[in-house]
């Protein structure tokens, strides 16, 4: 797919879809609904994309490899940890705040599996990072230094599983809601 990147109509389909899948969860949403909306056929569609599937694991690829990115690009900079853990939470609230209820359902409920695997397997490596980051961090005298690095990561599962908790998400209004705050309590627990 990397080879027509730069082809419009992949540009047109692969924004039209995020938005879509963004909104109306992926489930809900045709190839027949995207077409119509990037102004294609499915002709066009198929010629990139073998599937729906595989237009969603595209996206959610690029999202999450955006999103490692930046997160990297925050944690390189010469600022308190702190101050970093703001930028972080505020990427979290960014990355997260055109994704619709449908959209986490979707995914969370395991209506995916492929897609459902690669956000574990991004995860299970952003939390690794993410507890060097606090090790790091901790050595530096900026977070407590009688928090084991087990305990954060344990931590770190234990708000993705909440994540998925449906009496817990009665609690808010949105899922994005509910990952703002697990987040915050995360991250300002320990500093």
């Amino acid at each position: 797919m990397e080879e027509f990147k730069n082809n419009k109509k992949f540009q047109d389909i692969a924004a039209t879809a995020k938005t879509l899948f963004w909104k109306y969860g992926i489930k809900r949403v045709t190839v027949e609904e995207i077409c119509k909306e990037a102004y294609v056929s499915k002709m066009t569609f198929y010629k990139f994309f073998k599937k729906k599937d595989a237009l969603a694991e595209y996206l959610l690829i690029n999202v999450l490899a955006e999103w490692h990115d930046q997160y990297r690009a925050i944690m390189k900079q010469d600022i308190a940890f702190a101050s970093k853990i703001n930028q972080v939470i505020a990427l979290e609230q960014k990355a997260s705040e055109n994704m619709g209820e449908e959209f986490f359902n979707d995914i969370l409920n395991n209506e995916y599996p492929d897609l459902q695997k690669l956000i574990n397997e991004s995860t299970e490596s952003y939390h690794s990072e993410i507890v060097e980051d606090m090790i790091e961090a901790q050595q530096q005298g900026e977070i407590r230094k009688n928090i084991k690095p087990e305990f954060l990561l344990y931590l770190l599962k234990d708000i993705s599983e909440k994540v998925m908790d449906e009496n817990l998400s009665k609690l808010y209004q949105s899922k994005q809601d509910l990952i703002m705050e697990l987040t915050n309590y995360f991250f300002y627990g320990i500093l």
